[in-house]
């Protein structure tokens, strides 16, 4: 991206004598504001960087997104980064400027919660919110946890990683909340990774290896297979016989990844559909509509239940094959892993379609209304209690989202807490609380019940 005020171009500078890589978009952010650089100048820097930046009401019910409008990836980045500043970078150097900027965006919020920059803005039609408890320190927030909590439910990006990067201090976070007898889960609307392959993900990601089970891993894949199973098969686990009814294994059709197509056969359904064979085509005419014999039904033509996840192969085939599957199955299940509208990619906050998009165009197709068990459906939080045999009142969800983790946790009865390392601005929660917005937006973006910087000050 090219920089052409002098602003950004001493902030180019400022990136360049900080040896970073800019591995997130925000690392020379944070290691100017560690050079002395003044709050006009990063804020500068990061408008020059990416003019949609900072979240708002437009922003909403969106999929993934970091701070700056990006994802955390390199390949974001690359076009900022000198080959010889990405060489010298180190993984320190990210983590560094993740707990900076997190800090940085903790004493914007401070600042902006202020009794003096309170107040109820003109134009909307509820008050101001009651503010969040603002946890400054290691100490205050890990007694905090410890006091309160028996659980704590954590997101994934943007919390405990980002993009390849793990947030600064969370994996001794996770061991101490561990090693103390906490119940820690990992709750993420990522439907395209099985438990196992989240596992693995999270034990290499931050080095606690066999620490980590699957037992802890509850991805809204996990969470459609668990609700098929408690809605067809009565809550079974047994298996046996596994997805039998009747002397007929229930059949599942998934539009989705193979990670989802794996948990609803561990779940104990026979699976049709997932990722598209080889040479499939994409598109379908009247005249082979008219003509598919629909084998996904099996010999009796039957199909139980339809699960949409995100699929990066989507088309119109696919399409026409579940719309008529849910035509001729009226009793069919129609589950959708999560709803989110779309991800935010590239230094200019290009819109990628979530999985929320694929579920609408079935749902519109079909005139039927799916049932959503990702977060912050209340389906996924009585899920999650059940399994886990956990207090509400004394479990605590932390995530980097109000839409979706927030939301989550209180409509669950947890209380939540907002980390500043993902897609959630200082200023955005300083909005909200001022007042001077409408009622849906308070319904789909409620504050927190505490802030504090990154999960990785949660060490007991």
């Amino acid at each position: 991206r090219t920089f052409a005020s002098p602003i950004a171009t001493s902030f180019t500078m400022i990136a360049r004598g900080a040896a970073s890589r800019l591995a997130v978009p925000c690392l020379s952010l944070a290691a100017a504001a560690s050079m002395g650089a003044s709050h006009l100048a990063v804020d500068a820097a990061t408008a020059a960087f990416s003019p949609a930046g900072r979240a708002g009401p437009q922003h909403r019910r969106t999929g993934r997104r970091d701070r700056f409008g990006a994802r955390a990836s390199s390949a974001a980045t690359a076009a900022v980064a000198s080959d010889e500043e990405d060489a010298l970078c180190t993984r320190a150097d990210v983590a560094e400027s993740m707990r900076l900027e997190s800090l940085a965006q903790m004493d914007r919020l401070g600042e902006y919660l202020a009794p003096s920059g309170t107040g109820n803005a003109a134009g909307g039609d509820v008050p101001p919110l009651p503010l969040p408890l603002l946890l400054r320190t290691r100490e205050e927030t890990a007694s905090y946890v410890r006091d309160n909590f028996d659980a704590v439910l954590f997101d994934c990006d943007g919390v405990v990683y980002r993009g390849a990067d793990v947030v600064p201090g969370a994996p001794e976070a996770l061991r101490g909340l561990m090693d103390a007898g906490l119940d820690v889960l990992f709750v993420t609307n990522n439907a395209g990774s099985s438990r196992a392959e989240l596992r693995d993900k999270l034990a290499k990601l931050t080095g606690l290896g066999d620490a980590l089970t699957e037992r802890q891993m509850v991805g809204s894949a996990f969470g459609a297979a668990r609700y098929l199973q408690k809605a067809l098969l009565g809550g079974r686990t047994d298996g046996a016989p596994a997805g039998a009814t009747g002397g007929r294994r229930m059949n599942v059709h998934v539009i989705g990844a193979e990670g989802l197509c794996d948990e609803v056969r561990s779940a104990g359904f026979a699976v049709t559909g997932g990722p598209s064979p080889r040479g499939e085509p994409h598109s379908m005419s009247r005249d082979e509509l008219a003509s598919y014999p629909f084998a996904e039904g099996g010999p009796d033509g039957v199909v139980d239940a339809v699960v949409v996840g995100l699929d990066n192969e989507f088309s119109y085939r696919k399409l026409c094959v579940a719309n008529v599957l849910l035509q001729r199955n009226p009793r069919a299940l129609f589950v959708a892993t999560n709803e989110d509208a779309y991800d935010l990619v590239g230094a200019d906050a290009r819109h990628l379609p979530g999985n929320g998009a694929l579920v609408k165009a079935l749902e519109h197709s079909s005139g039927r209304r799916a049932v959503c068990v990702g977060k912050p459906s209340a389906v996924l939080a009585d899920l999650i209690a059940e399994d886990h045999g956990l207090d509400p009142g004394r479990t605590l969800m932390v995530g980097d989202r109000l839409d979706t983790d927030v939301r989550f946790g209180l409509d669950g009865g947890m209380k939540s807490a907002l980390v500043l390392t993902g897609c959630t601005t200082a200023e955005r929660v300083a909005e909200l609380a001022r007042g001077g917005i409408t009622r849906v937006e308070v319904e789909e973006e409620p504050l927190p019940t505490v802030v504090f910087p990154h999960m990785g000050m949660m060490g007991l």
